[in-house]
């Protein structure tokens, strides 16, 4: 008589919801996903799952949704679920020291003991990002597993006979269990027939029976994902796998990882190379650090992170340090740092989120160092690691970041009150699913068939193909421009550009900080009109003085050469207030009526001394006053990206260019003042 074959089966789902989403989408995937998988599972009392749900996400449970504890509660205690814990807020963990690292985990295993009676021994990686370094703080926080894909092992040179096992790793002695993430499971659950996937498993099954196969993956895919509630619970495809699964659990055995690991050897030690699933090293370039470099938007986040981690360790342990702490660990939720099949860092208010959980660690210890005196600080420091030196400038209402090297420009700034960065604009850039976007608009490539998300090709809106404008440089403010004089009013006119200061150097010449600060720059350039050049020089001086919510902006144009320049000067600035077409959302433009005042739209006013931008949810505005009157345009920045439900445009901010004609005679100064005010924005009466 044969001796039956066997394989032992884990099926372990992460959910997800990140720092800042909406209310309404965490209430939408509750509904869809989380609590109808629930559901379902306790109509199946011998079927066992491994759950992960990230802190953030447990937190909103615990305060919107108290009865669905109660339920995971006693589905633990019946040992129908082992929890699966991670980093409180769902950081990549190689972004983060690895005191956080440790920190993070330790807090999500003392709130599922708190709430779930549980002492977890994993841990789900953020998108499954390993590196090897990371065994080390794992363990420090009392890790004993964790999961990755089954590709770091195929790369480092592991049969597919070899990925049904266990396997272990160290790093400086500290030993770490690692079970490989079956991919051909991740695509036909729940996509497929129930029956495939037990067609798989018969393969995979031997006389021994001490292999484990591993499906560990997004618990949204079961009812938000487009077209998966219809599928997995419409049409009863949870229901008839967790049957099926029953029908033969004489040879399936349904496993956790604990269990494995008590009942099983692992199958060697191993070392796997930095990586993540197939579709990550796509998107990353192979390696996830690599979006800082992609995206500099979210090297910037990622610095200003670092930044405040470094003031942080200076402070005594107390209470506001703990509690600037938890904002800072707030702002390493991973979702907007990054960018692939999801919104990710497209999303502002995914990126807004992030600022203002840091924003409000720096303004807990801005009280700590400072008391309620009247300070300013200012620090010359390559605050993002490019070998160039940005100025930091501080105060207790305002707070910017200068980058002399990129065009003299302001790369943040941030208003303390409402923790906010007026600046938090994306750059438009090529991305590779541009490449279709014809195509995808004419709808040639939508279907009615249930996909994986990593296929899903629909658009949001016709005529997405208009929108496809990349901009050659990034699109922070203060950065000056040259134009031929009677430039008609269009897009950003690129091509007319006349001078070679818009991403040039500029050199600080002084800067100073007693009372108020002041920042000196310089720059060295050329205009060109035609054949003509004429060396220019730019000086350009901030000013702010605490508690004005004011910077003031000082320039001298100076034609180096030996005659006239009739020339058109601008200053761009880029401004985010995260609503194009919102009503609560403006432009105010003192004694001129706008025909269209929401801040996607777009055109052109002359003779302009006050322009402002008004946010009314946020209780937030921003003036601008010029000594000499501009000729003000203002257009959208609107990007068009791919999220998981289709290709969408999201407005990024706005583009103020005031811009004046002027004719510098040589060797003699153009002076130009002008000013920005921050603050409070009282809602009208509509």
């Amino acid at each position: 008589m044969h001796k039956k074959q066997k394989v032992n089966f884990i099926l372990a789902l992460h959910n997800h919801q990140p720092e800042g989403n909406f209310p309404d989408v965490f209430k939408l995937n509750y509904e869809q996903a989380y609590l109808p998988f629930i559901e379902e599972l306790e109509k199946h009392p011998t079927i066992r799952v491994v759950q992960h749900y990230s802190g953030i996400l447990l937190r909103w449970l615990q305060e919107n949704r108290p009865e669905f504890m109660v339920r995971l509660r006693k589905l633990t205690a019946n040992s129908q679920i082992e929890m699966l814990g991670g980093a409180f807020y769902e950081p990549i963990l190689s972004m983060i020291p690895d005191e956080d690292k440790i920190g993070q985990i330790k807090k999500q295993r003392r709130f599922l003991r708190e709430n779930f009676q549980v002492d977890v021994q994993g841990v789900w990686l953020a998108e499954r990002v390993w590196e090897p370094a990371f065994a080390r703080p794992l363990v420090k926080a009392g890790v004993q597993y964790t999961v990755v894909d089954d590709a770091l092992f195929k790369q480092h040179g592991l049969a597919d006979e070899q990925l049904f096992h266990c396997y272990v790793t160290e790093e400086e002695g500290n030993r770490l269990f690692i079970f490989p993430i079956n991919e051909k499971m991740r695509y036909l659950i729940p996509f497929a027939d129930p029956k495939e996937t037990i067609a798989y498993l018969q393969e995979i099954a031997t006389v021994d029976g001490d292999r484990v196969v591993v499906l560990a993956d997004d618990g949204e895919k079961f009812g938000s994902w487009p077209g998966t509630a219809k599928l997995v619970y419409q049409q009863q495809w949870l229901h008839n796998f967790f049957t099926i699964l029953k029908e033969n659990s004489d040879w399936i055995n349904i496993i956790t990882f604990q269990e494995y690991i008590q009942n099983y050897r692992p199958a060697g030690l191993i070392y796997l190379p930095a990586g993540s699933y197939r579709e990550m090293q796509e998107w990353s370039g192979g390696y996830w650090r690599n979006f800082f470099v992609r995206y500099p938007e979210s090297n910037h986040i990622h610095k200003k992170m670092l930044y405040l981690r470094e003031k942080l360790n200076l402070l005594p342990d107390s209470p506001q340090k703990k509690e600037a702490r938890e904002y800072l660990w707030a702002g390493q939720c991973n979702c907007a740092y990054w960018h692939g099949i999801f919104g990710g860092l497209y999303l502002n208010f995914l990126r807004s989120a992030l600022y203002n959980r840091l924003l409000k660690a720096e303004s807990v210890m801005d009280r700590l160092f400072h008391d309620n005196e009247v300070w300013v600080e200012l620090e010359e420091k390559d605050f993002d690691f490019d070998s160039r030196t940005e100025v930091i400038v501080a105060g207790p209402d305002i707070g910017f970041i200068l980058a002399p090297a990129q065009g003299g420009s302001l790369l943040e700034l941030d208003y303390k009150p409402k923790s906010f960065n007026l600046l938090d604009v994306l750059t438009r850039r090529q991305e590779a699913y541009h490449c279709n976007i014809f195509e995808q608009a004419e709808g040639v490539c939508d279907s009615e068939e249930v996909k994986t998300i990593h296929h899903i090709n629909s658009v949001k809106e016709a005529g997405l193909e208009q929108f496809l404008i990349y901009d050659p440089y990034r699109r922070t403010s203060l950065r000056d421009h040259f134009y031929p004089c009677g430039l008609e009013f269009t897009q950003m006119p690129y091509e007319q550009e006349a001078g070679d200061f818009v991403d040039g150097e500029y050199k600080i010449v002084s800067t100073a900080a007693n009372k108020n600060a002041h920042i000196k720059l310089v720059c060295h350039g050329t205009v060109k009109l035609g054949e003509q050049i004429w060396p220019v020089t730019i000086y350009k001086d901030l000013s702010y003085q605490p508690q004005t919510g004011a910077i003031r902006y000082d320039y001298q144009i100076i034609n180096e050469g030996k005659t006239n320049l009739e020339i058109a000067f601008a200053v761009e600035f880029n401004i985010n207030f995260l609503a194009g077409h919102a009503a609560d959302r403006y432009y105010t433009v003192p004694g001129h009526t706008l025909q269209e005042k929401h801040l996607a739209s777009r055109g052109s006013t002359a003779r302009v001394t006050c322009f402002g931008l008004a946010d009314e949810w946020l209780g937030l505005s921003t003036t601008f006053r010029f000594a000499k009157p501009a000729t003000v345009w203002r257009l959208p920045i609107e990007t068009v990206s791919q999220s998981e439900s289709g290709m969408e445009r999201v407005y990024q901010g706005s583009t103020i260019l005031p811009l004046w004609e002027i004719k510098l005679l040589p060797q003699t100064p153009w002076v130009l003042t002008f000013t920005q005010i921050i603050s409070e924005k009282i809602r009208e009466e509509r």
